[in-house]
């Protein structure tokens, strides 16, 4: 008689025991959720950093900049301007 009483016994325990659990796991994520906010916006604004900074490496190592900052630097004549083309193709057509 007394087998059915222990099983009821450890079950509600065990459902007691898990609820306790249950709640500190909740009480530790919500404070994570301000770390998580402050991370995805130190994320956002590494991103808009990186956009920036790679248009500016664009625009600094285009052909024309660097055309215009070699004849300030005087690696080329004034008298000859430099012509820049498109790019050729890598493979011709036979």
């Amino acid at each position: 008689m007394k087998k059915p009483y222990l099983v009821i016994i450890f079950l509600l325990g065990l459902i007691i025991a898990l609820s306790v659990v249950k709640a500190v796991v909740y009480n530790r994520l919500s404070t994570s959720g301000v770390f998580v906010s402050q991370v995805e916006v130190e994320i956002g604004s590494y991103k808009t950093q990186n956009a920036i900074l790679s248009e500016e490496l664009l625009k600094t190592s285009s052909l024309t900049n660097v055309a215009q900052r070699a004849l300030a630097l005087g690696f080329t004549s004034g008298n000859s301007p430099m012509i820049l083309k498109t790019s050729r193709p890598l493979a011709v057509r036979p």
